[in-house]
């Protein structure tokens, strides 16, 4: 009998100290509903979020959390309104601090990953850098949206075009131009 392919979830709370010490390689899966503002700030996360970290030393002798995230989220079209599928992928790395002290003196390249009370959040740290990458605005590939929501024609709109309320301008300066 075969078995599926166990999932491999990460855990949600970790001793970032211990795993710097230890050299540790973090894969797997985040738990999308840990990731309460990422959901809300999209439609929906339609794909799992998947993340790489590794736990080590640069050659300063700080501890840092390197490695990648990535999902598929559904984003709203602001062109039709419906909904459109966006990866987001985002790269890594940061510096492992433990006060606004401490983040402060990192070097300006390296953002910090503030942990409080030596244990850190593994998917708000992953949330956090997904929802940076976020666009601000999202449209389906041109000619991809839906044309009935989209927008509307004069002649779907029953041949009624609008006047432009600059053609008398236009008319005047028309007609100045040419005395």
């Amino acid at each position: 009998m075969l078995t599926p392919p166990q999932r491999n979830i990460l855990p949600q709370v970790v001793d970032p100290r211990r795993l710097v010490n230890q050299g540790v390689i973090l894969t797997g899966e985040i738990n999308p509903d840990l990731c309460i503002r990422l959901a809300e700030a999209v439609v929906g996360i339609s794909e799992p979020i998947m993340a790489n970290l590794i736990f080590d030393t640069n050659e300063q002798g700080r501890k840092m959390v390197r490695g990648s995230a990535s999902t598929t989220v559904l984003m709203t079209c602001q062109r039709c309104l419906e909904p459109v599928e966006r990866p987001l992928a985002v790269e890594m790395a940061l510096g492992i601090v433990w006060s606004e002290e401490q983040a402060k003196s990192l070097p300006r390249e390296m953002d910090p990953w503030i942990v409080v009370d030596e244990v850190g959040d593994i998917a708000a740290l992953v949330e956090d850098e997904l929802l940076l990458v976020l666009p601000f605005v999202m449209y389906h590939p041109e000619g991809q949206c839906n044309t009935a929501t989209s927008h509307s024609t004069d002649d779907e709109l029953g041949g009624v075009a609008e006047e432009n309320p600059f053609s008398i301008l236009e008319q005047l300066k028309n007609s100045s131009s040419d005395n």
